[in-house]
């Protein structure tokens, strides 16, 4: 049997991206969830170059932060008086948005197609 492949981000690679505090806990499950997110990105992405992108760091740790935010409750929105916020997205509280997804993918040569000019003397 192989092993999974190491997670795209670390748990001080997470850290590094919020000023909030986690206790051991905390750091366990974000553990537990950069291996998790890393698992749904290699398989949504499964044309995912290695060495992964420079950008898979900052995807995972993402993810993993709005799994942190996500109530354990699984409340998904609350309302108080007049205001009210969703706390959670339809699918749970680790994924990845289609913006996200498309960092993870290889560059394509094709995909460069934008806007260039040629200096002349």
């Amino acid at each position: 049997m192989t092993s999974p492949p190491a997670p795209l981000a670390s748990v001080a690679d997470v850290l590094a991206r919020t000023d909030q505090e986690f206790n051991d806990a905390e750091r366990a499950r974000i553990a537990v969830l950069c291996a998790d997110a890393t698992a749904i990105a290699r398989s949504r992405v499964p044309t995912m170059p290695s060495p992964p992108p420079p950008t898979a760091v900052g995807v995972v740790a993402a993810a993993v932060l709005r799994a942190m935010d996500t109530p354990p409750e699984n409340v998904r929105a609350e309302a108080v008086g007049g205001h009210s916020r969703t706390l959670a997205h339809e699918g749970g509280g680790l994924y990845f948005t289609d913006a996200e997804l498309d960092l993870l993918k290889p560059v394509s040569a094709t995909s460069n197609r934008g806007a260039w000019s040629i200096w002349t003397v």
